[in-house]
């Protein structure tokens, strides 16, 4: 009963602090025990106090669920970006070696014809009379 009566009556507005719902529910918790002390109906105050427990519960489940979310797609996207990455490197890289290729088979080219026009022009008559015979 002590408690009760050092507590300060509910009247003194200027003093309380609501700012949170954990001060809400605590100077509702407050204001329960001094009507259930003075005999008061507090069916009223039990159904604002339930809510308000009950939405500080749904408050943190927001915010626990909204970073779970939050990280989820930050790691989506930092994959998507991953991947996009390392398709262009590999693009890059296979063009990279389709152009050597080419180069070399364009150069390995140029070089077996020239290789090939002197003998060609020195076989020309041995392939011929071979043919012949």
């Amino acid at each position: 009963m002590s408690e009760l009566q050092q507590t300060k009556l509910w009247d003194d507005w200027d003093d309380i602090n609501l700012s949170t719902s954990e001060r809400r529910i605590e100077r509702l918790e407050i204001l329960l025990c001094q009507k259930v002390h003075k005999g008061e109906d507090i069916s009223e105050c039990l159904q604002v106090l339930e809510y308000l427990k009950n939405r500080t519960t749904e408050q943190k489940l927001e915010t626990v669920l909204f970073q779970q979310v939050q990280s989820k797609l930050a790691f989506n996207s930092w994959h998507k970006v991953t991947q996009a990455g390392l398709a262009f490197l590999i693009t890059i890289t296979c063009f990279g070696g389709l152009f050597k290729l080419a180069s070399l088979a364009t150069s390995n080219n140029s070089l077996s014809e020239l290789s090939l026009e002197p003998h060609s022009i020195k076989d020309a008559p041995h392939q011929r009379q071979k043919h012949y015979k």
